[in-house]
Formats: structure tokens, sequence, C-alpha cells
């Protein structure tokens, strides 16, 4: 059965872990390379790629994916796009985490 994995950086690939999905970490510099190993490895039925990485992955992927279905490759907005420069970005992790398990969890 054709599995998901997630490609991301290193600081959010803890947040998939914790939430029990399979993920691969790169820098944008390799990132390609790594998207290409695991579409090769025909392990994986959906591939989600932070788009901080490599920002059209269905694009750059063109060549590696001709004559095959799998894997989909769907594009995630990375955290870093999601927040502009004035926002506290910890600070509302910090609040999604409490209101969803209901206390704060604090890593050293």
């Amino acid at each position: 059965m054709p599995k998901m994995l997630v490609l991301t950086d290193n600081e959010t690939a803890t947040g998939f872990r914790l939430a029990g999905i399979e993920v691969r970490e790169s820098d944008s510099q390799n990132a390609q390379k790594v998207l290409n190993e695991i579409i090769l490895s025909n392990d994986y039925g959906l591939v989600v790629v932070d788009e901080s990485l490599i920002p059209d992955p269905n694009k750059s992927s063109e060549r590696i994916m001709r004559g095959r279905d799998l894997p989909v490759l769907l594009n995630m907005p990375s955290l870093g796009a999601a927040f502009t420069e004035s926002d506290d970005s910890t600070e509302y992790m910090k609040a999604l985490v409490r209101d969803t398990i209901g206390f704060d969890v604090k890593m050293d």
C-alpha cells in the first residue's frame, strides 16, 4: 500500500513527526535531489513538499514523473510564508498547541 511522506525543513519536521507522519528533511539546495530519490523509490502515493524548499514540485519533477501516476506531489505553504515579520509565529504556535492539547509544551 502506498504511503504518505512530507518533505520539509528541519524545524517543521518535528511537528509532522509528532503527528505520526513520515518525514524526510532537506534544505533548499538538496531538496530536488531528495525528491527525485523519493519518487524513484516507488514507496509513496502522496508526497507533500514544503514550498520553501521547492516552490512548484510538479513542474520541477515533470521529467522524472513522466509515465508515472504516483506519487501525487502536493505543495504545502511553509510556516514562514504564513507570517510576516511583525507577526509572532511562536506565540501563534504556542496558542495552537495549548488550545489543542490543553496545556503548554516547552522545549529547550
